[in-house]
């Protein structure tokens, strides 16, 4: 087995570095977990920290999952191209697919949003999009916030910038929340398809494919909309796509899962969050949609950190007995077509190897093997 390459990761090179994100987030959780024993019954802390969504038990009957989340720098995307409404999208997608996680369902979202300046076809075209991922979500939104910032927002198209994020709050009714607990030997990973690039790891796509349009830095793009850049865009803006109609199918037809992951930040490696000491072993990926394929070559990004930052293809995993599989595969292809075999759970260590690539995890990033 080999190392990972001791350079500094292209992420790292992009503006993101991984490891010093980490070590300031032990220092801000070493206070926040303190806080999880302050309430009991009414309030009592379930399960969260490093998983997908939070859960606080309400009752013996009831418990809420809890998610916020954001839709980073994507947000600077889509003021280069002038396009809004899958931003609003994205925000409800990354909060209710988290929520999904521990098998509770999404009730209710509230919005954040700072501005530069009050564009009206920029909050008109964020609230379009709002809509049309609560109506797939089967969400209300029921408040939120809109915050000013003219002196400490900027971005490249000048009064458009712009952060969004959300909280969402799910519901669990007589269920436990499916962390990952009652995985076994032999269960089946399901992978459900993304939608491409979703809404993490755009500080290092923007870095390797519209470098020089990002703010403070000199464009020598003679040919700034090219074909090429409009596609690749348009390519980078499709909303995240969400897996709520899914998993709830499957909790509907009582089908059993053991675990299910939102494939976001971290790829693959978010297998690991959940609740069982196993190995992932994935051995039949989907191909790799075209989008991460231009920036692994434009890039000239290794594998092992294309599949640390992004989904590379798979949005949502589910994880079920494997005599369960076949069922779990009609439901979830009678809603949406591509859900497929992609891996198996063995005996392990938390470990996440993906065979066509040669890739293993170690502390929490793939190295080559």
């Amino acid at each position: 087995m080999s190392k990972k390459p001791s350079k500094q990761s292209k992420y790292a090179t992009a503006g993101v570095d991984v490891e010093a994100v980490s070590s300031g987030l032990r220092h801000l959780l070493g206070w926040v977990e303190k806080t999880h024993n302050l309430r009991s019954e009414t309030g009592e802390y379930i399960a969260g920290s490093n998983f997908f969504a939070s859960v606080i038990k309400i009752s013996d009957q009831f418990s809420l999952a809890i998610s916020t989340d954001g839709v980073g720098s994507k947000a600077l995307v889509s003021q280069l191209a002038g396009s809004f409404e899958g931003i609003g999208y994205d925000c409800v997608a990354v909060n209710v697919n988290d929520v999904i996680c521990v098998g509770a369902e999404p009730l209710t979202l509230v919005d954040y949003i700072s501005l530069q300046e009050p564009k009206v076809d920029l909050l008109a075209e964020i609230g379009k999009g709002l809509y049309d991922a609560s109506v797939v979500a089967g969400i209300n939104i029921v408040g939120g916030e809109l915050s000013m910032h003219p002196d400490s927002l900027y971005g490249p198209k000048p009064g458009y910038a712009f952060d969004i994020s959300g909280t969402a709050v799910g519901i669990l009714e007589n269920r436990n929340p499916i962390l990952g607990q009652n995985l076994a030997e032999g269960d089946v990973i399901l992978g459900i398809p993304s939608s491409g690039i979703h809404a993490n790891g755009f500080t290092l796509a923007r870095d390797v494919l519209l470098n020089d349009d990002l703010p403070n830095k000199q464009s020598n793009n003679s040919n700034a909309n090219s074909k090429w850049r409009r596609q690749i865009l348009k390519e980078l803006l499709v909303p995240t796509r969400i897996y709520v109609p899914e998993v709830k199918a499957l909790l509907e037809n009582n089908i059993e899962v053991h675990g299910l992951a939102h494939i976001s930040g971290d790829g693959l490696l978010n297998l690991s969050r959940l609740n069982a000491d196993v190995d992932y072993i994935i051995d039949s990926l989907p191909p790799i949609p075209r989008i991460f394929d231009e920036i692994k070559e434009k890039g000239s990004v290794d594998f092992h950190e294309m599949f640390q930052v992004f989904n590379m293809g798979v949005g949502f995993c589910v994880i079920v007995p494997p005599e369960e599989t076949l069922r779990a595969l009609e439901v979830m292809n009678g809603i949406s077509k591509g859900s497929q075999k992609i891996g198996k759970v063995y005996k392990g260590n938390r470990e996440v190897s993906i065979e066509s690539h040669n890739l293993v995890s170690k502390n929490g990033e793939f190295i080559s093997c």
